[in-house]
């Protein structure tokens, strides 16, 4: 049982000024949330992955340098998105599919947003469990994980579908790997208007039926994690910018399971996935109402936990008004 907070939600708080000081400066048409982006469309997105110039590890007897063999492996594919250098185990390459996406928000940067660092700890599944639940109480303004199917059709654009959120392949001078958001006004999709995912980090989604049906070749699908994809399971997805991984790198088109949600060690994980956060669309943005801006003052105050310390188990800590990962001391 998800325990309710007390907020800090008072009039004249800084979270509850700047809450409706960004209401109210929304569009009488708007239909998401301060920071948030509206995507919807049908198109054909996905990837081939002979489009990466692979460096294999698998069965190597030791593994100390591979990144060096990446000049090679590109200058010997005809069009390469980027170099991937693949460990022992190999998660799934999304491939082009037909899909049909209903309106749906999306934060236009990665959370915890422009200015902010990527959470340190970043996420587990356990934490993501806890996340949704948290989100699933209804009173941060509709926000939810996304599904898998709209952080891919947001990042690479229903129309254009980008291998990578900026483009076609990699740029050395592209989103810098750095802990600031928003460093990087290129690093962004002008189709959908997002930046960043995917480019950087790795985020946390929940699966859905049609992403489902197509996220291998041969269903039933499984990744690294070796369990069986289901819908409703906790995944992330997207490519990152670690020089060694499972996950083809910098693009919206791959996914990884990182097991059954469980607090075991869930504050020693070391996972730096962070979470993708969508929203319902509601008419009540672009009417100001009022229990929307008491929705996101209680959204911003949790917020301003990530941003101030960095954490994502601070958050969460504040979110149920104790210990998310109950198994583990709280970190100093």
């Amino acid at each position: 049982m998800i325990a309710v907070v007390p907020w800090s939600a008072a009039c004249g708080s800084p979270e509850r000024s700047a809450a409706d000081r960004a209401v109210s400066e929304l569009a009488a048409d708007a239909r998401c949330p301060p920071g948030m982006v509206l995507v919807q469309g049908s198109g054909r997105i996905g990837l081939d992955p002979g489009r990466y110039a692979i460096v294999s590890t698998a069965g190597r007897a030791s593994v100390i340098d591979p990144q060096a063999e990446c000049p090679g492996a590109l200058a010997a594919h005809p069009d390469p998105i980027a170099c991937w250098i693949q460990t022992d185990l190999v998660d799934p390459v999304l491939r082009p599919r037909e899909v049909s996406v209903a309106p749906f928000c999306v934060d236009q940067l990665p959370f915890p947003g422009a200015g902010a660092s990527y959470t340190a700890d970043g996420m587990t599944a356990w934490d993501a469990n806890i996340l949704q639940d948290v989100l699933a109480r209804g009173d941060l303004g509709g926000r939810r994980l996304c599904t898998a199917t709209e952080l891919q059709t947001a990042v690479a654009g229903p129309a254009g579908n980008r291998p990578i959120v900026y483009g076609s392949r990699h740029a050395s001078d592209r989103c810098p790997d750095s802990s600031t958001i928003g460093l990087d006004s290129d690093c962004h999709n002008p189709e959908t208007g997002v930046y960043e995912y995917g480019a950087v980090h790795s985020h946390w989604v929940i699966a859905d039926e049609p992403f489902v049906a197509a996220a291998c070749d041969a269903p039933p699908c499984k990744a690294a994690g070796n369990r069986r994809l289901t819908s409703g399971m906790f995944i992330v997805l997207g490519g990152t910018g670690r020089r060694q991984t499972r996950q083809a790198p910098l693009t919206p088109h791959t996914w990884h399971d990182h097991g059954n949600p469980s607090p075991t060690g869930c504050d020693a994980m070391g996972h730096d996935d962070q979470p993708a956060i969508c929203a319902d669309p509601s008419a009540g943005w672009g009417r100001h109402d009022a229990a929307l801006i008491d929705a996101e003052t209680r959204w911003r105050a949790l917020v301003r936990v990530a941003r101030e310390t960095g954490r994502m188990d601070r958050m969460l800590d504040a979110a149920v008004g104790g210990r998310a990962c109950p198994d583990v001391a709280a970190t100093p």
